[in-house]
């Protein structure tokens, strides 16, 4: 395994299709890559992880060959390619974790499944999810409220920390919101991301001493939540029905926009993927994907010009943005305009003082 630089920020890369791993994640992998923001180093990965430094640079190392995250000024090596897995004998099924995993977690809940009312409007939306999934999805969301911590983890409230992390990982593998890139959520986009934050909010109050102290005495003094009866259809919700329709309308336009514009680019169409990613920040002033395109566009010498305008985009909805103000920079580098790059390099440099990459690049533009 060749050795990496700790001192190193990795970053997360977009467009990766995880269907396309030649095995997929493991729950600790899954979890280390959710820790990998642009701004943490590998050292610092490593200290706060829990898993370990070994298990953690085994992890890092799993993500960065499969072109998952980058590694500044690093190059990855070239991806081997996995065994396939021996079938498994015909008289001896595989188990099916998945549904023994989606078992437990609807029993940790007060009401039964059988008894849940579902907002048939909501389970009749066409998305890109199973049946199943969609209600599970509904069912634990509207029940968050009704379970604690421990019961969300589904632990017992004297669990060991391997138990716990154990339990954090099998969950937030399965709620993970890179699990559903690209696909078309709708309304159930919004519920996924819910439940992944309470369950990273129950792991590291419970897995945090002093947290999970005053966490447990909190618990002693308050009665239980009741649970929640079923989700509310639309025409119970207090907004106007009008204002809920043309927001699921818009939520879910963009995300078609922004499909097509994906589509458009693997066929080397830019021109009309450029069209789909600008009625789609009509729609929704997305930083993040306004960055991604300005990336995309980057590595395109011949649409330099659009990838400035949609960096600065980036920069305008989120003023601040480090990441914007590196994109610039890269993008003046290759237009050749060296005295704007060093002018969004030191900005850049203000907001976080601590890059090394941007300070060696500035003092290599200086020189």
């Amino acid at each position: 395994m060749p050795s990496i630089d700790e001192t190193l920020a990795p970053r997360v890369l977009n467009g990766v299709d995880f269907r396309s791993l030649s095995s997929p994640l493991t729950p600790e992998e899954f979890f280390v890559l959710s820790r990998v923001d642009g701004s943490m180093s590998v050292g610092q990965l490593c200290s706060v992880s829990g898993l370990g430094r070994s298990k953690t640079m085994e992890c890092i190392e799993r993500l960065w060959r499969s072109g998952l995250i980058e590694l500044p000024g690093v190059e990855p090596p070239a991806a081997t390619a996995a065994p396939e897995p021996s079938p498994p004998e015909a008289d001896e099924p595989a188990p099916d974790k998945d549904q023994d995993l989606a078992r437990a977690i609807v029993a940790r809940f007060p009401m039964a499944l059988a008894d849940f009312a579902f907002d048939q409007e909501l389970l009749a939306q066409s998305v890109e999810l199973d049946e199943d999934f969609k209600r599970e999805v509904v069912f634990v969301y509207e029940q968050l409220d009704a379970v604690n911590y421990y019961e969300l983890l589904g632990v017992p409230d004297d669990c060991a920390r391997r138990e716990l992390r154990n339990a954090y990982f099998a969950m937030s593998k399965r709620y993970h919101p890179d699990r559903f890139f690209r696909k078309l959520l709708g309304d159930y986009e919004m519920r996924i991301e819910k439940i992944f934050q309470r369950i990273t909010r129950a792991y590291q109050t419970l897995s945090n001493r002093n947290k999970r102290r005053d966490y447990d005495a909190s618990l002693a003094q308050e009665p239980p939540q009741p649970p929640i009866p079923a989700s509310t259809p639309l025409a119970q919700r207090s907004e106007p029905l009008e204002e809920v329709a043309s927001e699921r309308k818009r939520a879910m336009a963009f995300q078609l926009l922004v499909r097509r514009g994906d589509a458009h680019l693997e066929h080397n169409d830019v021109s009309a993927a450029l069209r789909e990613f600008r009625k789609a920040l009509t729609l929704k002033r997305d930083p993040l994907l306004a960055l991604r395109v300005a990336r995309t566009l980057l590595a395109r010498d011949h649409h330099l010009d659009d990838a400035l305008a949609f960096a600065r985009a980036a920069y305008k909805i989120e003023a601040g943005s480090v990441d914007a103000l590196r994109i610039l920079s890269e993008i003046y580098i290759k237009k050749q305009s060296p005295a704007d790059a060093i002018y969004h390099l030191e900005r850049a440099l203000e907001l976080q003082p601590d890059a090394a990459d941007l300070l060696a690049q500035l003092q290599e533009l200086r020189a």
